[in-house]
């Protein structure tokens, strides 16, 4: 018995639609993307949380392409949504990579290096630390949730089979690079601060007092001093990127004409 004329080939094409979207973010969230989780796992969850979203999916109406480069282009602007919010939390989470990046250079930690399967190069110890603590809090503080939560409200404000560039999409990614590199001086700020100043004094020792020796071991006593700061102010660098978490949401989904359920974020 013939089965292919009972599927209902339009319901088909809008799973893919959905497929497609949150594939995008699968892609490109830090949380969601990562090389420590297979590829067969990355591929599983964007197909059963699809499958969860097709049910308030179901009698949304899209008009199917005639052509192939159509489809192409309705494909891609589905893509390029869920790519968009994958892509801002990228952003967010790199500017936590570059502080410790920063802190690594001045602290002497550079050769103190580890692989990051995220990026796929090599990274100081502190930009790897700061990355899963990152995760961490986000996933505390209900940040997934939320995503999530932004990714439903979308098919509600960009409708499935919307075609064309929003240009507010673009301005809030560039707004949220600027943020996370603020974001990135102020978690790395204090360590930097100290290990400037122990190498103006130590150099201004060992112009005065040369016998001591001091650049033999300036070196340890740097890494010493930045790894002191770094455990005094953790803390802080944290509560930053929690405070950078909800105005980056706000920046996106604004761009996005997404809604964002006010006290969702602490």
């Amino acid at each position: 018995m013939d089965w292919w004329h009972l599927i209902d080939t339009s319901r088909v094409f809008v799973y893919v639609l959905v497929l497609t979207r949150v594939s995008g973010l699968v892609i490109m969230a830090p949380v969601l993307h990562t090389t420590d989780a297979p590829m067969q796992y990355r591929a599983l969850l964007a197909l059963a949380f699809s499958l969860t979203i097709m049910p308030s999916q179901w009698f949304v109406q899209v008009v199917e392409p005639d052509t192939l480069p159509a489809f192409v282009v309705m494909i891609a602007a589905e893509l390029f949504i869920g790519l968009a919010m994958g892509l801002a939390f990228y952003i967010l989470f790199a500017g936590v990579a570059l502080a410790g990046e920063l802190m690594g250079h001045v602290g002497g930690l550079y050769a103190a290096q580890v692989f990051d399967p995220v990026s796929g190069d090599h990274v100081p110890l502190l930009s790897r630390a700061y990355q899963f603590l990152a995760i961490t809090v986000f996933a505390l503080i209900g940040g997934l949730h939320v995503l999530v939560c932004s990714l439903l409200d979308t098919f509600s404000t960009i409708p499935l089979g919307t075609i064309g560039f929003n240009p507010d999409v673009a301005y809030s990614l560039v707004r949220i690079l600027m943020m996370s590199f603020n974001m990135a001086l102020r978690i790395a700020a204090p360590v930097l601060m100290a290990a400037l100043i122990s190498l103006f004094v130590m150099g201004l020792l060992n112009k005065t007092l040369p016998q001591l020796g001091l650049i033999t071991v300036g070196f340890g006593i740097n890494s010493m001093i930045m790894f002191a700061v770094f455990s005094l102010t953790v803390g802080t660098g944290m509560w930053c990127f929690q405070e950078q978490i909800g105005e980056v949401f706000e920046v996106l989904f604004t761009g996005l004409h997404a809604s964002l359920d006010e006290g969702a974020l602490p």
